[in-house]
């Protein structure tokens, strides 16, 4: 039995919705910073939460596709594992999407994670994770 890769394509898909929706949700969350905005900084942040719980889930029900062992888990791994940047073409189009999401995903991570970076400076000033960890570095 093969990998279902229509449903793994629909599952990573997902995936990357939830992240454009944690996105959006961070995006507000720099501005409530911004107004010294408390209350709306918590329900962004319990509500960031939520997202991340679900893109949680749907990373799980896409390595549940590994389940049944064999095969399907070689397979699973490799659509999963194999760097995005760098995978040749194809010869299905559900792979190829599979790998395109894959590096929207990726490029999309990094720059929220670049968003939370400076928040989290901005916000934390001199006791910011990011501060102290640049201190450490140096």
């Amino acid at each position: 039995m093969a990998v279902d890769l229509e449903q793994m394509m629909l599952l990573l898909q997902k995936r990357y919705n939830c992240l454009k929706k944690i996105d959006e949700l961070t995006d507000e969350l720099c501005h409530a910073f911004a107004r010294h905005d408390e209350v709306s900084a918590s329900l962004l942040l319990d509500m960031r939460a939520e997202e991340i719980a679900e893109l949680d889930a749907s990373t799980g029900r896409v390595w549940d596709l590994a389940r049944p062992g064999g095969n399907e888990a070689v397979e699973v791994r490799r659509l999963m594992r194999e760097d995005p940047f760098t995978a040749s073409e194809k010869e299905s189009w559900e792979e190829n999407k599979i790998f395109e999401v894959r590096r929207k995903t990726v490029l999309l991570i990094r720059q929220i994670q670049d968003k939370d970076r400076r928040m989290n400076l901005s916000a934390g000033g001199e006791k910011s994770y990011y501060r102290k960890k640049q201190e450490n570095n140096t």
